[in-house]
């Protein structure tokens, strides 16, 4: 079989209607379409050729993705949500952007984002004008543009600076390495796969803390993984990749109101980073000096104010 263009990797959740994934499966061209369930999840009822639904081992944002990503065969990979929805033209779009950027590691995806349940399904996606004829904007030059003009540019995306030095003081002032242009994440960007399956290779051995012993953490994916990839690959000064303009290629609705978003531990994903890329002074500012970073484990004021709520300690704000 020939591998596709695309492969569109998304961890699933419960309830997720049949109607957005008849609009995921309208995108043209070469694709795979790859969704992870939790355990015990059904799959939805639709037989198309392209999609691929798998049941993860656990429940977990991680665990979900890596899952699909370790299944992913396509030229591309992109990782999205289930409920965001993609142009129908995103293969056309990934092969006229890296016909003009050969040796990019990545785009990222223009997003516009919708309230719960008001995404205009029905709404037309624009076309984007050919990648050669769209203006490069330098980030460090950027305040020359209007905000205008700033729209409808193509945004460089310098490298992860990780030789960045130890910065000892970033437990005190704060982390000012982590300053300028570059990207952490992985979602919502179109990868080469080869770069991606390579780097799977150290998170995956990561996991394992000793014979069948893992350390999964439940969410923090997309930070692991795009730092995970562009470590692997650091050049120094690299235009990893370009943030595109509008017209939007993806749109994005709010988690419904019993799914509200919450605050993260970002420190669970820089623990496998360490394990990796040791060597690297970013991470180790990230993940030990930084003021959200292992210091913060200690204390979890997001999760004792929700342990308080559930003994009934405090009432909660949602309503």
């Amino acid at each position: 079989m020939t591998n596709p263009q695309l492969s569109i990797i998304i961890p699933m959740r419960d309830g997720v209607e049949t109607s957005w994934l008849q609009e995921i499966l309208k995108v043209h061209g070469s694709v795979e379409i790859i969704l992870v369930y939790p355990p015990h999840v059904p799959f939805i009822p639709i037989n198309d050729s392209r999609l691929r639904q798998i049941t993860s081992p656990l429940r977990g944002e991680l665990i979900q993705r890596v899952t699909a990503l370790l299944n992913a065969s396509g030229k591309y990979v992109l990782s999205i949500n289930c409920d965001e929805y993609i142009h129908h033209n995103i293969i056309a779009i990934a092969e006229d952007y890296f016909s003009e950027f050969p040796d990019s590691y990545f785009f990222r995806l223009n997003q516009v984002q919708f309230p719960f349940g008001k995404l205009p399904i029905d709404k037309p996606w624009d076309y984007l004008p050919n990648i050669k004829n769209i203006e490069v904007r330098n980030p460090i030059k950027e305040k020359t543009y209007s905000e205008e003009e700033k729209k409808y540019t193509i945004r460089e995306i310098p490298i992860t600076p990780f030789d960045n030095k130890l910065d000892f003081f970033a437990l005190f002032r704060g982390r000012r390495d982590q300053r300028g242009p570059h990207q952490e994440n992985f979602d919502k960007k179109v990868w080469k796969n080869e770069l991606v399956q390579e780097a799977l290779k150290g998170v995956v051995s990561t996991l394992t803390i000793f014979g069948p012993f893992k350390y999964i953490p439940f969410w923090t994916a997309d930070r692991l993984m795009g730092l995970s990839v562009q470590a692997r690959f650091f050049e120094p000064g690299k235009i990893a990749g370009h943030w595109l303009p509008l017209p939007e290629q993806l749109r994005t609705e709010d988690n419904p109101p019993n799914q509200a978003r919450k605050n993260r531990r970002y420190v669970l994903a820089e623990i496998p980073l360490l394990k990796q890329f040791p060597g690297f002074g970013y991470i180790w500012n990230l993940a030990i000096l930084d003021r959200g970073g292992i210091f913060m484990v200690w204390f979890p004021r997001d999760t004792l104010k929700n342990i308080a709520q559930k003994l009934g300690l405090k009432k909660s704000n949602v309503s």
